[in-house]
């Protein structure tokens, strides 16, 4: 039986459907090449993907066609190198400036209507493979094959990119005819890769009509974001304030704070949303003079970024691990091996935001329109 996705032999196959597997395939397609992209998840996003409020488990109240973002909530334009990117999808619709999470002197822009709507954008002219794990990449004469867990292949290509966070990266790069430093790389970052714990909470929908003028203000005066630790949680955000969302829904994205998941990572999802319902009600309490009971809110069930947050390739290097003495090669925040037709484009390689993901896409792709 033949367990191929596509017959298709593809120019350029790319393993993640996040922000630095998305951003290659938009610009790799605009030169015409024929680019697919697959995704273990169902969509496209990674962290930066959006998740539907109404689905097993989640409270009857909320909304079916309502989203959120566990993961990466926004992004900021940390330099001028990607202006031109974002400026387009600004005229496309697909982002919008949300001046609450500015930081400094970076512009933070997040998804509209949701953040998933910018990686669907950039993918939509290519192929695109959801719920489909690749674990085994082989080099053979006509370029790359893309094997699943039970040996099957499921993708050709002539040339190959991995987009994964540093640990499945290097699964992949065991596998294949890499560079050893990029498997040393790949094994060093993954050491400083943290899980995080992520649930959202809302106001109970029976109780928003019933909201008095004290606690709509109280509700309101909370800042959009808060990056301060509050217990165990690090970072608060106001989700229904974000651009194209129904502020009046009062929904706020708790992220866990990284000690705390680390300590948790084994624990129930509703007993970990639970703790951080609580957390968030003791504190909003405190902060604003004023008692609302967690039986106010509904609670999403905490959802568990085992491969949370990158800390970036240039701390990794830093830390001296165990076993990893060995310093890398390369100081680029990509790898491209022209001879093998194999590359790499991560946050994991630059500082780890969804910025330098896409930064990362955008100097491997240079570089590789460079070569040609």
């Amino acid at each position: 039986m033949n367990s191929l996705l596509s017959e298709n032999i593809y120019d350029i196959a790319i393993v993640g459907a996040g922000a630095a597997g998305s951003y290659c395939a938009h610009r790799l397609q605009a030169v015409g090449l024929d680019v697919c992209v697959i995704d273990k998840s169902r969509g496209t996003g990674g962290r930066a993907s959006s998740k539907r409020l109404a689905s097993d488990g989640v409270p009857a109240n909320l909304d079916a066609q309502q989203s959120c973002e566990l993961g990466a909530p926004f992004f900021h334009l940390e330099d001028q190198q990607l202006a031109e990117s974002v400026n387009s999808w600004l005229a496309a619709g697909v982002i919008a400036p949300w001046p609450a999470a500015d930081k400094k002197s970076q512009i933070a822009f997040t998804g509209t209507p949701t953040m998933s709507s910018l990686t669907r954008h950039l993918v939509q002219r290519c192929d695109f493979f959801g719920s489909e794990k690749i674990s085994i990449i082989e080099q053979d004469v006509s370029g790359w094959r893309l094997l699943n867990d039970s040996y099957q292949c499921r993708i050709r290509a002539k040339r190959l990119i991995i987009t994964a966070p540093a640990a499945q990266s290097a699964v992949l790069l065991s596998s294949s005819a890499a560079p050893e430093t990029w498997l040393i790389d790949a094994h060093r970052a993954s050491r400083t890769c943290s899980p995080q714990w992520a649930t959202a909470v809302s106001v109970n929908h029976n109780l928003i009509s019933c909201l008095s003028q004290v606690q709509i203000e109280v509700l309101e005066r909370l800042p959009a974001v808060i990056e301060s630790e509050v217990g165990s949680i690090a970072r608060i955000v106001c989700d229904s304030r974000k651009p194209q969302r129904t502020a009046s829904e009062y929904r706020w994205v708790l992220q866990a704070d990284e000690d705390w998941s680390q300590q948790q990572i084994d624990a129930d999802n509703q007993w970990v949303s639970q703790q951080l319902l609580e957390t968030f009600v003791c504190w909003l309490n405190d902060q604003q003079g004023y008692s609302f009971a967690v039986t106010d809110f509904s609670c999403l069930p905490a959802h568990r970024w085992r491969l949370g947050r990158h800390h970036g390739f240039l701390s990794a290097q830093d830390n001296s691990l165990d076993n990893l003495s060995v310093p890398s090669a390369d100081k680029l925040d990509y790898r491209y091996c022209d001879q093998l037709g194999l590359a790499i484009a991560a946050d994991w390689l630059g500082e780890g935001s969804v910025y330098s993901a896409m930064k990362s896409a955008d100097n491997l792709v240079s570089a590789m329109l460079a070569s040609e």
